[in-house]
């Protein structure tokens, strides 16, 4: 994997740590493509993510109580944490695999400023969030658990357990339906149609389209979008198509190894 720029460092197999950024954790372990941006601050007893994590700049994983016994963060593969969110990790933040945390986002595992003793409200307590979850600009309290499959509206403020496949919004956020729908066929097909209208535009060779297979064919490399899987070799064209589709939600387990397309490790996936 090619690095990010000059001013990274690569800390870690395919760990790449921005100059100006912070990374101070007991315990910091990161996959695979993984990469902290500028004046991003990394900090806390324990934290675990998976590989490819994106930790955009003047994101901030830490907080308040960062280095108790319990601060900690354990992340799956392809965490986005985007500009000036926020993991606040006091009481541990556990989450799934494909978890989107929006720019601005919040996540607090504690509320606490006023005397408890004096009656004021106080609160410590995990957060837990499942796979494949998008939080646009929103607010998570202490103690939430959101379930697989949930996107929030921007400007959510969730407060209470969150079931799977739920869309959610308001404040407080409130299930105002699914969050996926069924494609048929035709759906499926316009979709892929018109991911290979942007390939094309962005590389200059439109992709083969099997519509019943759900494939794109671009030079000598095929993307299996059901069953995400990606078969032969390499090419500038086939990085910028997988990396469009990436863009679109569809990810893949994969890596580059000598010029082709191989499944990551056993042990990673």
């Amino acid at each position: 994997m090619k690095g990010p720029g000059p001013d990274f460092e690569e800390v870690a197999d395919r760990v790449f740590v921005h100059r100006s950024a912070r990374v101070d954790a007991g315990t910091f372990e990161a996959g695979p493509g993984t990469v902290v941006n500028a004046h991003a601050r990394v900090f806390g007893t324990e934290v675990r993510i998976g590989r490819e994590g994106w930790i955009d700049e003047h994101a901030t994983v830490g907080g308040g109580s960062a280095f108790d016994p319990d601060a900690h963060l354990h992340a799956g593969h392809w965490l986005h944490l985007g500009n000036f969110s926020q993991l606040n990790i006091a009481r541990g933040v556990t989450v799934g695999d494909e978890v989107g945390i929006g720019i601005g986002t919040r996540v607090f595992t504690h509320g606490a400023y006023l005397s408890e003793w004096d009656g004021f409200p106080v609160t410590f307590a995990p957060v837990v969030i499942g796979s494949r979850v998008w939080l646009p600009h929103a607010q998570v309290n202490p103690g939430v658990v959101i379930g697989d499959d949930v996107v929030a509206a921007a400007g959510s403020v969730i407060v209470g357990e969150v079931p799977p496949n739920s869309f959610v919004a308001g404040v407080p956020a409130v299930v105002r339906g699914e969050a996926r729908r069924q494609l048929d066929a035709t759906a499926r097909g316009k979709v892929l149609a018109s991911l290979a209208a942007e390939i094309e535009g962005l590389t200059g060779r439109r992709p083969a389209v099997d519509d019943p297979q759900g494939t794109l064919g671009l030079d000598e490399a095929v993307f299996h979008l059901s069953e995400r899987r990606i078969e032969g070799a390499v090419s500038e064209r086939t990085e910028t198509a997988r990396n469009q589709l990436r863009r679109h939600g569809i990810r893949f387990r994969y890596e580059v190894a000598d010029g082709v397309y191989r499944p990551w490790p056993e042990e990673q996936r």
